[in-house]
């Protein structure tokens, strides 16, 4: 699966609209994930507005380019087990594959488990108490050429013992 390959965490964006059906495939492909006990314990904020997306970019320092994102995507949580952080990053490298199936660059901003961040997303959007913030998939058009990546670390293998 060359997008396992291609996928590259994106932050300069070209001022371009992405689609509303290929937010719904992103969307779609984030929630067809495994989840523990098939809870599906996520739910999703779409923001547009450049004036919120300005806001999420001032949150935290490594998140500056969301202000220049076409669309990010708050990525919510239920803590409905004890493994929903693992079903949410499940969750979002489909997000992430399949932004870069359909040519557009994401990166993806972690938020949980700082509550300072939390609370600052909180504030902008109105997430009621009860739901975590794990993190923001930012998303648009790269600015630059995406190089394909051939990671491969023998030594960090091992086999049947450490």
């Amino acid at each position: 699966m060359k997008e396992i390959y291609n996928r590259r965490s994106v932050r300069k964006y070209i001022d371009k609209e992405i689609r509303n059906e290929d937010i719904k495939k992103i969307l779609k492909a984030g929630m067809n994930a495994p989840t523990a006990r098939n809870l599906k314990p996520y739910e999703f904020v779409v923001i547009k507005d450049k004036t919120t997306l300005e806001k999420l970019g001032s949150i935290k320092k490594n998140a500056y380019f969301a202000k220049d994102s076409n669309v990010t995507i708050i990525v919510l949580g239920k803590e409905l087990s004890d493994y929903w952080q693992q079903d949410l990053g499940a969750v979002v490298q489909n997000m992430l594959l399949e932004a870069t199936h359909l040519n557009i660059g994401s990166c993806w901003v972690g938020i949980a488990p700082n509550e300072d961040y939390e609370n600052s997303i909180r504030k902008i959007v109105g997430i009621p108490s009860n739901i975590r913030i794990f993190s923001m998939v930012t998303l648009g058009y790269s600015m630059e050429d995406i190089v394909a990546n051939n990671n491969f670390y023998e030594e960090k293998i091992h086999y049947e013992k450490y």
